[in-house]
């Protein structure tokens, strides 16, 4: 049985944008697949119907991963994340490289990084499959989570059961990214807020545990679930949801395996190569967006890209496609 190792320790949002290649090895080769990820990410994988081995990584642990990876037998390896220090990390297990990554990060700056073609990540990752099965072609690519725990399962019917009446018009909002310039103005989120409120709806505000503050400056009535479901626990929450307002983070990705349409606000970062296909687009027409970095170059100004794109925008979508208050059905999938 072949052992095949894939390496991308990025961003959450990007180790779901990599599970369809995970899961093409799986159905090609029947091999053995493990995954090497940020120890942010790990959550995500566990429990998961095409990944055997899991390794979260940290600078920490970084010599026990290798130590693992190489008890395991995994000999082959794809570096996703195009890092230097991944393809090092493969090396050093005794894998064989199936491609190299070169780049190396200074600061915001990103060095020797691959060429990136106007396509999505997730055509673009699920195209390594190539480098195993060249005659592969005309493959689906879906993005699969791992399954939640059992034991949390009853919690999860217990908590919508507990908010039947929000679930029944339920919109998920997700609020806030790590990357500060890729977040919209709490001012704003409080403005969409009142706007649901004034139309019955109780927004559903996730996040990680780390979020909950600043949900709580945003006015109006709703509730702040931030911390209160795992990574791989998010789509059976929003499965119930009518719609769902994002910024471009991690969780937007998540949601996404289960088609809920979704406003995503984007900034610096490209909606060609990171929006989900189910995704209704809003984003400012400055000629620096998309800059696809973690910071902002520009001289001050008084507005950023971000700023730029107004609550009236996003009320309007909810309205035109017919997502008020009123005319929200429950979701069946």
């Amino acid at each position: 049985m072949r052992k095949i190792l894939i390496i991308n320790r990025l961003g959450i949002g990007d180790v779901v944008v990599t599970t369809p290649l995970a899961k093409l090895i799986k159905e090609y080769n029947g091999a053995q697949v493990g995954f090497v990820v940020a120890a942010k990410s790990a959550d995500l994988l566990v429990n998961h119907p095409y990944i055997d081995d899991v390794f979260p990584y940290s600078k920490k642990n970084k010599k026990n991963i290798i130590l693992d990876i190489r008890e395991k037998g995994y000999d082959e390896a794809i570096i996703v994340d195009d890092r230097f220090t991944s393809t090092v990390l493969a090396w050093k297990a005794n894998c064989k490289l199936l491609n190299r990554g070169f780049e190396i990060s200074l600061g915001a700056n990103r060095l020797f990084k691959r060429k990136l073609h106007k396509v999505k990540a997730i055509e673009d990752f699920a195209s390594y499959i190539k480098l195993i099965n060249p005659e592969a072609e005309n493959y689906e690519i879906t993005a699969v989570l791992g399954n939640p725990d059992k034991t949390r399962t009853n919690y999860l019917e217990n908590w919508l059961a507990e908010h039947k009446n929000i679930t029944k018009k339920l919109v998920l909002i997700v609020p806030k990214s790590a990357a500060l310039n890729k977040n919209w103005p709490i001012s704003y989120f409080s403005e969409i807020n009142d706007f649901l409120n004034a139309e019955g709806i109780i927004p559903v505000y996730i996040g990680s545990n780390g979020d909950k503050d600043y949900i709580n400056q945003i006015k109006g009535t709703k509730i702040n679930a931030a911390g209160l479901f795992s990574l791989r626990e998010l789509p059976t929450i929003a499965k119930q949801a009518a719609f769902a307002i994002s910024v471009c983070t991690g969780p937007m990705h998540i949601i996404s395996t289960v088609n809920v349409p979704t406003i995503v606000l984007y900034g610096p970062s490209d909606p060609i190569r990171w929006a989900p296909e189910n995704a209704i687009i809003l984003k400012s027409s400055l000629p620096c967006v998309p800059c696809q970095r973690l910071d902002c170059t520009l001289p001050k100004c008084e507005q950023n890209c971000m700023e730029l794109i107004h609550p009236e925008q996003v009320k309007q979508v909810i309205t035109e496609q017919g997502w008020l208050a009123s005319e929200i059905k429950e979701r069946t999938l």
